[in-house]
């Protein structure tokens, strides 16, 4: 067993687990062929555990079965569960478990009996995903969001392979390499919880990925309408490579720098109005990035705004958030409470008034404005959603993902990884951020017109919010 502070990583790489048996299908012949061309040797797989002949199909069924029905029964951090809904599910359930054909077969009843919870954090990650390096691994830099049951492109990563290949934001995905991607797509309907929204965009990234080296053919059309048939070289991840629990690798990269006056301008935003704006942007809470996250807001004190960029970070290590958060704070807060049977850790700061020389720098006081998108997760929702609750910074984006419960996870007798929470949390005043998510405060979210029109619309809408922050005010 390893805890996971906040495992919305765990929930980003649940490709398949939810995905009502899709995800297969973008494994054609020939996508697989050229897979395996250029899969790294190093890849390992973990293997399905050997069973001794005599036992039938039916007793390692109902063996795993009471292993995830009995420890959801001892870890959630709700006790009363044990009395009555629980028992209830394991009389419904355990037959058709025991029943089962197959162990895929077996995986939809254990989800079936998980989604009674009504919760996300709770999934049966499949042992080909829980043990590999990443379905697929290749970077194209494109973010995918679903608007209107459509798969558009909402972010192209600058200087990323799809940047090079002229792919840009406002199209939607139809195809990868003739395969369509509305075979990914429909089998979720409406999703019923936040893990599924996020299995949901996984299995589209999956869908339209591949291994570094590959260079698949996509098929994208415009807003106008028109189609373009796109040849994108995958690369490696950026940034360093780091492990979290049994999972696959994620990439720790960071950025921040200055934006500069044209950068402002080319967003239709005054940058004589915004004033000097500092960018951060990382791509996961992990300890590997904390000194140099602590030494870009040290340099952004001079700032007259700063924008925190959190879009399609998973989340990662949740005790991060308070110290980042320090340097936003003049006084000891709470960003909120996370509670389980046992435990109960108030993710309080302090603040972060000294450089790491100690220096006297005080802390930073401007706008903050963090951007946001369907894949922030965790940390970073706990991490936004107190700031919000403490009006302290603007969310600008599409809602988050909504799944913010600390995790653990369990290895299951036949290979399988139960994922499951092991607490609850909410805001200062209150407010769930579970299956809920942070959501834009201040106009709309962007539409699908919107990432046609701007090359970001979530950085411009809060550049906006900076310039009418800064106005000056007249005393009544």
């Amino acid at each position: 067993m390893h805890l996971l502070q906040f495992a919305s990583p765990c929930a980003a790489l649940v490709i398949y687990s939810l995905s009502g048996g899709c995800a297969p299908s973008w494994l054609t012949e020939k996508r697989a062929e050229a897979i395996k061309q250029v899969a790294a040797p190093s890849v390992v797989v973990a293997k399905q555990r050997d069973h001794p002949a005599e036992e039938s199909l039916a007793l390692v069924n109902g063996d795993v079965f009471d292993q995830v029905w009995v420890i959801i029964r001892d870890t959630h951090p709700d006790p009363t569960i044990n009395q009555g809904d629980w028992n209830d599910t394991r009389l419904q359930f355990r037959d058709r478990a025991v029943a089962a054909n197959s162990t895929d077969e077996l995986r939809e009843v254990l989800r079936d009996m998980l989604d009674t919870l009504a919760e996300s954090h709770f999934a049966i990650i499949p042992n080909s995903v829980s043990g590999s390096t990443e379905a697929v691994g290749g970077w194209s830099g494109i973010t995918y969001q679903v608007i209107d049951d459509e798969a558009i492109v909402t972010r192209v990563a600058p200087k990323s392979p799809a940047a090079a290949a002229g792919v840009r934001t406002g199209w939607r995905a139809i195809s990868a390499e003739g395969d369509s991607l509305t075979e990914v797509i429909k089998p979720f309907g409406s999703p019923r919880t936040s893990l599924e929204r996020l299995a949901r965009d996984r299995a589209i990234e999956a869908f339209m990925g591949g291994r570094p080296g590959m260079s698949p053919v996509y098929l994208f059309v415009d807003p106008a309408g028109d189609e373009h048939t796109i040849n994108i070289i995958l690369e490696d991840l950026p940034g360093e490579a780091v492990t979290f629990g049994n999972l696959p690798p994620f990439p720790a990269e960071i950025e921040h720098h200055w934006l500069s006056d044209e950068a402002i301008s080319a967003l239709e935003c005054d940058p004589t109005k915004t004033g000097r704006v500092g960018y951060l942007r990382f791509g996961i809470w992990m300890t590997a990035l904390s000194a140099a996250i602590d030494d870009a807001l040290t340099t952004f004190r001079t700032a007259d705004a700063i924008v925190l960029d959190l879009r399609g970070n998973p989340g990662g290590l949740g005790l991060m958030a308070t110290g980042v958060a320090g340097h936003f704070l003049a006084e000891t807060s709470s960003l909120g409470t996370m509670r389980g049977r046992d435990m109960k850790i108030d993710f309080r700061t302090n603040p972060r008034s000294v450089d790491r020389a100690g220096n006297l720098i005080g802390v930073f006081s401007g706008p903050l404005a963090i951007l946001i998108d369907g894949h922030t997760a965790s940390t970073s929702e706990i991490f936004a959603a107190g700031l919000l609750d403490l009006h302290r910074a603007q969310p600008f984006g599409r809602t988050s993902a909504g799944a913010a419960l600390p995790a653990t996870t369990h290895n299951l007798r036949n290979g399988d990884v139960l994922l499951h929470a092991i607490g609850d949390f909410k805001t200062p005043s209150g407010q769930l951020v579970e299956g809920v998510g942070v959501a834009q405060q201040i106009g709309t979210p962007p539409t699908r017109t919107d990432y046609s029109a701007s090359p970001d619309p979530e950085l411009r809408d809060a550049l906006k919010w900076i310039a009418h922050e800064r106005l000056p005010t007249t005393a009544p």
